[in-house]
């Protein structure tokens, strides 16, 4: 890795960071596009207003496409700056900063700081990523949280602090709630991968993963909740998933 050493100097870094981070501050008051983006803000604001937290609708129809954790950040950041396209984008440009961050210290962590921040810049500077704080759906915040998760559990494994067990599993049920089993099976694969390149076959059958898993799904749970209320103590009722 000495070749790494001097790529990205701090000066540089903080450079390309900001001027790209004038791109993405002038997306947050562009207006919002795309039929999912523009659903899912009426959907958000809909949510504030009848305060419906757990039981999703859209224009008064059962909603069951997506799950709620973007909604709901959606609809508290109405309720603070009021409905408009700011509120709307800010917490995904937020989970954006966040991911940005754990990639740097995902880097750091496999490999060094240099690496940490070639990768951290290439996460912020990525075409997809700016793109999906402009459509905004449910996978710019799904993609801040995988990566936070990644970096939790990597540290759990070398440091065997319970700590960051909990966290890395938090962050795994925060990933469901943001865009279902994908939240989940992204850092499943990507550690089971990482553990077979590293043969580190010991870890991949921790009994701490169970822990973990009770965990996700203790975070998960509210959403399970509503999902019981609202359709499978109504089997009868009838919804149309593109409403």
């Amino acid at each position: 890795m000495k070749n790494t050493q001097h790529l990205l100097s701090n000066r540089l870094f903080w450079i390309i960071f900001a001027c790209f981070s004038v791109f993405y501050f002038k997306g947050l008051f562009s207006l919002i596009y795309g039929t999912d983006a523009t659903i899912y803000a009426s959907l958000s604001a809909e949510m504030m207003e009848t305060k419906s937290w757990l039981q999703i609708f859209h224009k008064g129809n059962d909603y069951l496409d997506k799950p709620p954790l973007h909604f709901w950040l959606s609809a508290g950041s109405f309720s603070l700056f009021g409905i408009n396209s700011f509120a709307y984008k800010l917490p995904s440009f937020l989970f954006t900063l966040f991911g940005t961050y754990s990639t740097f210290k995902l880097g750091k962590l496999l490999y060094n700081s240099q690496i940490g921040k070639i990768a951290s810049i290439l996460f912020y500077t990525s075409f997809a990523v700016i793109l999906i704080n402009q459509d905004v759906r449910t996978d710019t915040i799904l993609v801040g949280i995988v990566v936070f998760s990644l970096w939790q559990l990597i540290t759990y494994v070398q440091t065997a602090n319970w700590l960051n067990l909990i966290l890395g599993f938090v962050g795994i049920g925060f990933a469901m709630l943001a865009k279902g089993p994908i939240g989940l099976m992204v850092p499943v694969l990507s550690l089971g991968v990482h553990f077979l390149v590293k043969k580190e076959w010991n870890h991949i059958l921790k009994w701490q993963w169970l822990v973990g898993i009770f965990i996700s799904l203790i975070v998960i749970s509210p959403m399970l909740w509503g999902l019981y209320t609202q359709f499978d103590l109504q089997p009868n009722k009838e919804f149309n998933l593109a409403s």
